[in-house]
């Protein structure tokens, strides 16, 4: 292994959304088919343990950037074109992303995809030599939509769309019918222009941002033949009555009606897995792109995707589905091939790695702490806390918006056990090793006050660091 550097690398980080942390092969997957991730984890090292730092879009992205939790960062709900300017709907300008420092060093820096982080036309925060973003919500004009209509095919990312399957208020899905429809292929065309447009003597940093394999649903149809619906693998939670749990999970907006099948949701599954397929697929036409030259990638998604577990799909709550995520790092002749890594990786730690690599460090304190010293040699990180933090349900899907919304749970995985604050609920404890599924809430049982008290410290020392902002009930 060579650890020496001779000149800054590059580094592409590519950024899903709404993929499942084992929705792969490389992640153990015998049924979802992705070759070009799996070739990537082989060159590379493999996080099996990384969680996001908030299981919501917005602040999840703008955590993975900054290398801080939602408190100090204050990306604490998803941005939206009718939030612009309202407090905890932005990431504010004076926060420092990972593009700002690598900018700062010399880079050309760009972004292709949904940014979601405000303000979303204006080149920001680094992202300024190539800001190639699209927005996802509400039907108006913008890069994406200029190109179908450019292109002259039809726009099925539209809210009313022929063609698209629905059940209940399960992950919307349908079949493209030209190639041009699909916006992971359109990102990844953006993407290869930033690269194919690069001076050699200058590095580069490209967020490359795929929206998918978040609803809309949109598959080529020629890939779901891989997918049958009698292989799909229903959660074992699936239908979990949630006996012993808070009771806003009840009411989540994106509970499975009873009225939904096994059958119904199995073929939603296909869909699911299938537009993976596709990721996989344009991720591969980027990396062939990148072949030979002096690059970093890393691919992760954003949060994850329940699908299914505990009768529920998106995200927004703190179960395994929903807080891991795939994460690959590879670096040609730097990184070990087929590295492992067992010790779980924060959704804060990603930002500080990168810039590591690149001889560089966060100009300000931040949560997170880069591994890569660990990884280049080949060994396991050092064990530590793991946290995630989320505003309310209510904030983010039913438009409340008092302050003390915006900060409602937060979260601690130490070894085996997760540990679930909840202001407006009771509290979670699940031991995820003899209850992987996490259906046995023992937050009441006696045995576990003792725990349950250290658990509240580390988060209380956790939010103080940084913090706490609008975190501060839990220090009370």
């Amino acid at each position: 292994m060579d650890n020496t550097l001779t000149s800054p690398p590059n580094i592409v980080l590519i950024m899903c959304d709404q993929m499942r942390h084992d929705a792969a092969g490389f992640a153990g997957s015998h049924i979802v088919k992705t070759p070009n991730l799996d070739l990537l984890a082989a060159s590379g090292v493999c996080f099996e343990n990384a969680y996001c730092a908030s299981p919501v879009c917005s602040p999840a992205r703008a955590s993975w950037l900054t290398g801080l939790y939602p408190h100090a960062h204050l990306q604490l709900k998803n941005y939206g074109p009718k939030k612009a300017g309202k407090f905890g709907c932005y990431l504010p300008h004076d926060r420092i992303t990972i593009a700002d420092i690598l900018k700062r060093a010399g880079y050309r820096c760009g972004i292709v995809g949904p940014w979601h982080l405000g303000d979303d036309h204006r080149p920001q925060h680094g992202f300024t030599d190539f800001w190639c973003t699209y927005r996802y919500q509400g039907d108006y004009p913008d890069k994406l939509f200029d190109y179908f209509d450019t292109e002259g095919v039809d726009n099925l990312y539209l809210s009313n769309a022929a063609g698209m399957t629905k059940y209940g208020n399960t992950l919307e899905f349908g079949s493209i019918t030209d190639p041009r429809q699909q916006r992971t292929t359109w990102t990844m065309d953006r993407s290869i222009e930033f690269v194919e447009q690069q001076d050699d003597d200058t590095p580069f940093f490209l967020f490359a941002s795929i929206k998918d394999p978040h609803p809309r649903i949109l598959v080529p149809p020629q890939l779901l033949s891989h997918y049958q619906e009698d292989d799909m693998l229903i959660s074992p939670s699936f239908r979990d009555p949630l006996d012993g749990k808070p009771k806003f999970q009840l009411r989540g907006k994106f509970r499975i009606p009873s009225s939904v099948t096994e059958s119904e949701f199995q073929r939603m599954m296909t869909y699911y897995y299938a537009l993976i397929t596709h990721i996989d697929n344009q991720v591969g036409r980027l990396l062939n792109t990148l072949e030979g030259t002096n690059t970093i990638v890393a691919f992760i998604s954003d949060h994850g995707e329940l699908l299914g577990d505990h009768g529920f799909t998106e995200k927004c709550l703190m179960y395994e589905g929903s807080v891991r995520v795939p994460c690959l790092l590879s670096w040609k002749n730097h990184l070990p091939s087929d590295f492992r890594v067992t010790t779980p990786l924060a959704g804060v730690d990603l930002m500080p790695t990168l810039l590591s690599f690149a001889g560089l460090q966060p100009d300000t304190p931040i949560d997170g702490r880069s591994v890569a010293e660990d990884i280049m040699n080949g060994q396991q990180p050092v064990d530590q806390p793991i946290f995630a933090e989320i505003a309310s349900l209510d904030a983010i899907y039913f438009n409340a918006d008092e302050p003390e919304q915006l900060a409602a749970h937060i979260m601690i995985v130490d070894g085996q056990w997760k540990y679930i604050s909840n202001r407006f609920n009771i509290d979670e404890l699940y031991d995820l090793k003899s209850d992987p599924d996490e259906m046995h809430n023992v937050v009441d049982q006696s045995e576990h006050q003792e725990r349950i008290d250290q658990m509240r410290k580390q988060i209380a020392t956790m939010v103080g660091r940084t913090g706490p902002g609008p975190y501060e009930w839990v220090l009370k």
